[in-house]
């Protein structure tokens, strides 16, 4: 049985491509704010939501695809269980910040496959 929240589950009956193209803007707003060390909490609250996005996409997806989505949502962990460290660090917040709006278009590209 699923435990999902109202916000999931509204996102889960999304069409893919939906699901695909909210997550890929999950991760360019991650990107963007990033870039400033004042949104620490708004970055932290898009990464614990792209994490589940992440996991309520994959279902639907060929496993090859499902484990690209599975190896950003492992990334995304490792940054969530040393948040204090990532943040505080400059350089992990350019490496958060390039790699989450390599992501967006990644996940873009899925997107117009699924369309």
């Amino acid at each position: 049985m699923n435990h999902w929240s109202a916000e999931e589950t509204a996102f889960r009956c999304q069409r893919l491509s939906v699901r695909l193209e909210q997550l890929a803007q999950t991760f360019e707003d991650m990107a963007v704010l990033s870039q400033d060390e004042t949104q620490v909490e708004a970055v932290l609250a898009r990464l614990q939501i792209s994490k589940g996005y992440l996991e309520l996409t994959a279902i639907d997806l060929d496993v090859e695809t499902a484990y690209e989505l599975a190896q950003m949502q492992r990334q995304l962990s490792r940054w969530h269980l040393h948040w204090e460290n990532t943040w505080a660090n400059q350089d992990s917040r350019v490496a958060l910040s390039d790699l989450t709006q390599t992501w967006a278009a990644q996940i873009r590209a899925m997107a117009g496959v699924f369309v």
